[in-house]
C-alpha cells in the first residue's frame, strides 16, 4: 500500500520537525486516515503531501506566539498561501487550524468534541495525537458540507467512506461516542441510506474490482451505527 506509506511517512516527517509542539498539536485531516485503518483488505488510499494539524488557538497573542515558536523550528508562512494558517517545512504543506471561532473565522464544530477525545498513535516511530475515528467523519462531513459537497468529487466524503470501509473497530468507536457525535453521524448516514443515489454514494470512492463485496460491509456497518441507541 504505496500510498499509506507515503502518507505515513510525511505525518512522520512533520512530526519530528515539531518537536515539543508535538505534544500541542492534533493531527487531523486526509494524510491520517491511513492511521485509523485496521482491516487487511483495505484498498488503496489517496496519497496526500498536504499535512493539517489543528491547535486550541483561542487570542491573536497565541498565533503570534505559535507562529514564533514555529520559526525557530523551520517552518515558515507559505507565501504564496494568503492566508494565517499555511505553512511549508521541507516542501510540506502545513495547515494548523485554530480550533475554536475567532482567528479565521468559524471553527470546524467537531473539533471541540475531539479536543476531549484525543487518541494517542504512531507514525512511523513518532507518537502523535488524533481525534477518535468518531469525531473525525464528524469533522469531515462538516468539511463536506463547507466545500461544495459533491460527494463524486471530494476528498472530505471519500476520507468518510475510505475509513468506514477500512477501519473494523468503527461501529464500537462510534457506540463509545459523546451523544452529539452520534446524532450528528446517523443523521448524516440516515440521508446517504435514504437517498435514491444510495448505490452510487457509497461506490464511489470504492475500487470497482471490490466494489461488491465491500459495499456489503460498509452498509453493515452503517446500518450497526444507525441502530445505537442514544
Amino acid at each position: 500500500m504505496e500510498n499509506k506509506i507515503i502518507n505515513i511517512d510525511t505525518v512522520a516527517q512533520v512530526a519530528i520537525a515539531l518537536k515539543d509542539l508535538k505534544s500541542k498539536m492534533i493531527f487531523v485531516g486526509g494524510a491520517i486516515v491511513s492511521l485509523y485503518t485496521d482491516d487487511p483488505s483495505a484498498e488503496e488510499i489517496r496519497p496526500t503531501q498536504d499535512i493539517d494539524l489543528t491547535t486550541e488557538l483561542v487570542t491573536y497573542t497565541d498565533l503570534l506566539n505559535l507562529q514564533e515558536k514555529l520559526s525557530e523550528l523551520k517552518i515558515y508562512p507559505d507565501p504564496n498561501a494568503g492566508d494565517i494558517i499555511s505553512y511549508l517545512f521541507n516542501n510540506i504543506a502545513i495547515d494548523i487550524v485554530p480550533g475554536k471561532d475567532g482567528l479565521t473565522g468559524p471553527a470546524n464544530k467537531w473539533y471541540s468534541y475531539g479536543f476531549n477525545d484525543i487518541r494517542t498513535t504512531f507514525a512511523k516511530d513518532q507518537e502523535i495525537q488524533i481525534f477518535s475515528p468518531a469525531v473525525f467523519i464528524a469533522t469531515k462531513f462538516e468539511a463536506f458540507h463547507s466545500r461544495g459537497s459533491d460527494f463524486r468529487t471530494s476528498h472530505d466524503f471519500e476520507d468518510i467512506i475510505n475509513l468506514l470501509n477500512n477501519c473494523t473497530y468503527i461501529v464500537k468507536d462510534v457506540n463509545k461516542a459523546h451523544r452529539d457525535v452520534i446524532s450528528y453521524l446517523q443523521s448524516e448516514l440516515s440521508i446517504i441510506m435514504e437517498s435514491p443515489l444510495k448505490n452510487e454514494l457509497l461506490a464511489a470512492h470504492i475500487h470497482p474490482l471490490i466494489r461488491e463485496e465491500r459495499i456489503v460491509i460498509l452498509e453493515e456497518k452503517i446500518n450497526e451505527i444507525l441502530a445505537i441507541r442514544v
